[in-house]
């Protein structure tokens, strides 16, 4: 039978294969879901890393010290480990990871050169994990799900440490730990040593749950972080600790930062107000007047031990040691680590009994300044190069919860520094308030994929 001419239908090609095979995924695809992995567990380690800043004494002693060095160091081979994987590295803030580089190779040749060499290591270790931490979480803490992993991790660990003050008011104390001589239990250190440095840390806590409080709406996460934050307020006051004040005020600066991410102009004025009335603070303690009406208030505060006078004087005291050894080394410094077997060198001796009581008299463990602590140990060079990583930070943080948390923190541990050294001689308290400074960035933007790891919107031509 003979069909009349006509148009053919279109002819579709079938390729002739042999038996089914099961499906292979693409190296790339495996590739990439190993670099996920890596990721992941990176920022697992990072988490599990501030967690044990605090919850082990502060990091302060041998076990938590080297505990804190070992997982930081975990936390930044992971995730070089996965950069390997991906390909590249994703760090936003050139600026600020070089400078912090920079820092990490100076506090290296510095602890390497210094007179007691293994001291200098070992802080230099500790340098390393608090910095390869936060930049660990700079370059991994991309998406919306990473950084609500880290911010769990913080609010987690500030609930544990909170939790752990409350039970020593109750005279249940931590199996193991080592607490101050002479510190009856109304007075709080939770899972630190000392506690000021307990005070210092809550400074993290306080700032972080106003911050979630302001940029979330409310659910079943509300009451419980609400919770957190009067536990940490309510504690802070039984510390009698010099960073009270600061810690009542890291709870009220997020509101301004809130402010600004919504009206620049309302925040910029904010901020005004707020340095204006600090200044007037300060300046009104340097008076006679304001000190006697702070000494009739500060047990409303929860300082008993000590008045402004006596403060001023003991701070006075003690930073003349940071003082001296920056006129004697002010470049290089005396050495990262190097405080505790040189500030000896500068105590007057004691001659009359009556100066027994003077800070002379005592062990100073470290400068009770930031600044004259970085400034002493690693010199003008190291404090620069700090200074510059610190105030790159700020640049296109974002305005995530992590982002917003860090930029309340600085210039509160700013202010603190010039009388305390939570950012350069606590172990536990460096760790979360370094991640929250420089870990910040932006949340990009996340690409489905289909099974074979191929963009979700992205058209393969395949065989029909």
């Amino acid at each position: 039978m003979t069909h009349a001419p006509g148009p053919h239908p279109p002819t579709t090609h079938v390729p002739v294969t042999g038996p089914a095979e099961p499906h292979t995924p693409a190296p790339t695809t495996l590739r990439s879901r190993a670099a996920r992995t890596a990721e992941w567990a990176a920022l697992l380690a990072a988490c599990l890393t501030i967690a044990w800043g605090p919850l082990a004494q502060g990091s302060a002693f041998g076990w938590g010290f080297s505990g804190l060095i070992l997982l930081g160091s975990v936390t930044a081979a992971l995730t070089l480990i996965a950069s390997g994987l991906r390909g590249h590295l994703d760090l936003p803030n050139p600026v600020m990871t070089l400078g912090a580089l920079a820092f990490l190779a100076w506090v290296w040749i510095s602890g390497s050169g210094a007179p007691d060499r293994l001291e200098g290591l070992r802080w230099a270790g500790i340098w390393t994990a608090t910095l390869g931490t936060a930049l660990c979480v700079h370059a991994l803490a991309r998406t919306h799900a990473r950084q609500q992993t880290v911010l769990s991790a913080f609010l987690l660990t500030g609930g544990a440490a909170v939790t752990l003050a409350l039970m020593q008011q109750q005279g249940h104390l931590i199996p193991g730990f080592t607490y101050l001589d002479g510190v009856p239990e109304k007075i709080l250190t939770g899972p630190y040593f000392h506690p000021s440095h307990y005070s210092g840390y809550l400074i993290t806590v306080a700032a972080l749950t106003s911050t979630v409080l302001l940029n979330t709406r409310p659910g079943w996460h509300t009451l419980p972080i609400l919770a957190l934050a009067a536990g940490v307020q309510y504690t802070n006051l039984f510390t009698d600790g010099s960073s009270i004040p600061a810690v009542i005020l890291a709870a009220g600066v997020p509101v301004i930062v809130w402010a600004w991410k919504h009206r620049p102009w309302a925040g910029l004025t904010l901020a005004a107000a707020a340095m204006a009335a600090a200044t007037w603070v300060v300046l009104t303690l340097t008076t006679p007047a304001g000190q006697i009406q702070f000494n009739a208030l500060k047990g409303q505060l929860g300082i008993e031990s000590q008045s402004i006078e006596g403060f001023v004087q003991g701070r006075e005291e003690i930073h003349r040691y940071g003082i001296d050894m920056i006129h004697g080394q002010s470049l290089s410094g005396i050495g990262i680590g190097q405080w505790l077997t040189t500030f000896q060198k500068y105590r007057a001796p004691v001659i009359r009994s009556e100066d027994s009581q003077g800070i002379d008299a005592l062990f100073v463990n470290y400068a009770h300044s930031d600044y004259l602590q970085v400034a002493a140990e690693v010199g003008l060079i190291g404090a620069v190069l700090l200074s510059l990583t610190l105030l790159s930070s700020l640049i296109g943080r974002g305005w995530t919860p992590l982002a917003m948390t860090g930029a309340a923190i600085l210039p509160v541990y700013l202010f603190t520094g010039l009388y305390d050294s939570h950012l350069s001689a606590i172990p536990g308290t460096m760790i979360g308030a370094y991640v929250l400074i420089l870990g910040a960035r932006h949340v990009q933007a996340v690409t489905r994929t289909d099974r074979r790891g191929m963009p979700a919107d992205t058209q393969v031509n395949a065989p029909t």
